[in-house]
């Protein structure tokens, strides 16, 4: 049978890849803009904001989101996966508004990462493009056994999942999955894919924490039941709070995870998680996979890039079966 090995949750902000300097160029949020996106400004004012805008302390937080990446990357590796299976959510890249699916698996044989070009993302991201996408159309191999047997098992358990195993005419591979092997595995042999899409981001069905425990238990249980001798490790890309950093929502969900209790990850509030915040739903999911397995935050770094409070809360966290 298969085994869970452990696994990560790593953020995949393009701030990751921009140089420091160029992290305020990134983008502001103004108050209109705030209210258009269903976003609360941050509690703190602007001229507290200011103290977190230093060029020293910005590329301090950028040389923490470096190593953290490392590190995550090298307990990541010590599981000695033969497959990942990534939750991630899709932001309009292989689904449309024609269909919006809430849980959606993928069990063909590949999927295309079909570049749309850099022209298509803001200048300020030209630095971490390739961290998504590659300059011709990338094949990644996808392990249809197991996502066929985690959409059968997971109907059997009551989840109404999506599935699918051609890829929609001109869509992608999102890039929540991409950046797991373009940047946080760079440069390494690919692992087969099973990619798992969470409707984060698009009302009116996204899964609430609730559900997203509920589907995160049943996950395990469909890997644990699959009969390939394989090692399986998890990962949740995306978050944290973004673009309006909430610290405390981010220690909050950290707090959870390395406590295992699914019923605080349930009682996070749905009114916080949207835009890019809505991606803690993934990290929810894969959390509530992995009890009895050790998990630690690896490094936590508000990465803050105005004085609107915009920015990124990056997460880098590890399971294992150890307990260093």
């Amino acid at each position: 049978m298969a085994v869970l090995v452990g696994g990560a949750g790593v953020s995949h902000s393009p701030q990751l890849s921009i140089p420091p300097d160029g992290w305020r160029a990134h983008g502001d949020l103004e108050q209109p803009r705030l209210a258009e996106l269903g976003l609360r400004p941050s509690a703190r004012t602007p001229d507290d904001l200011r103290s977190e805008l230093g060029g020293d302390l910005m590329a301090a937080r950028h040389e923490a989101c470096q190593r953290a990446l490392e590190a995550t990357r090298d307990e990541l590796l010590a599981l000695r996966p033969d497959v990942l299976v990534v939750v991630g959510d899709d932001q309009h890249e292989l689904f449309l508004d024609d269909i919006m699916p809430a849980v959606a698996v993928y069990w063909g044989t590949s999927l295309e990462d079909r570049p749309p070009g850099a022209a298509e993302y803001p200048a300020s991201m030209e630095m971490a493009y390739r961290y998504y996408h590659g300059d011709d159309t990338d094949t990644y191999v996808t392990d249809a056994g197991l996502g066929l047997h985690v959409v059968e098992q997971l109907m059997d358990a009551g989840i109404d999942v999506g599935q699918f195993s051609v890829q929609p005419e001109g869509r992608s591979l999102g890039h929540a999955f991409t950046f797991v092997y373009r940047r946080l595995l760079e440069g390494l042999p690919r692992l087969p894919l099973v990619p798992i899409m969470l409707n984060t981001y698009f009302p009116p069905n996204q899964p609430s924490p609730a559900r997203c425990v509920t589907l995160g238990r049943a996950l395990r249980a469909a890997i644990e039941s699959w009969p390939q001798q394989r090692r399986v490790a998890l990962i949740a890309s995306g978050g944290l709070t973004h673009p309006i950093i909430d610290e405390e929502l981010d220690r909050r969900l950290l707090d959870a995870l390395e406590r295992q209790d699914d019923e605080e990850l349930a009682r996070l509030p749905v009114p916080e998680l949207v835009e890019g915040t809505s991606e803690i739903r993934n990290w929810i999911t894969v959390g509530a996979a992995m009890h009895g397995l050790h998990g630690k935050t690896v490094d936590y770094v508000p990465a803050y890039r105005s004085t609107a409070g915009s920015g990124c809360g990056m997460g880098f966290f590890t399971w294992s079966d150890g307990v260093a």
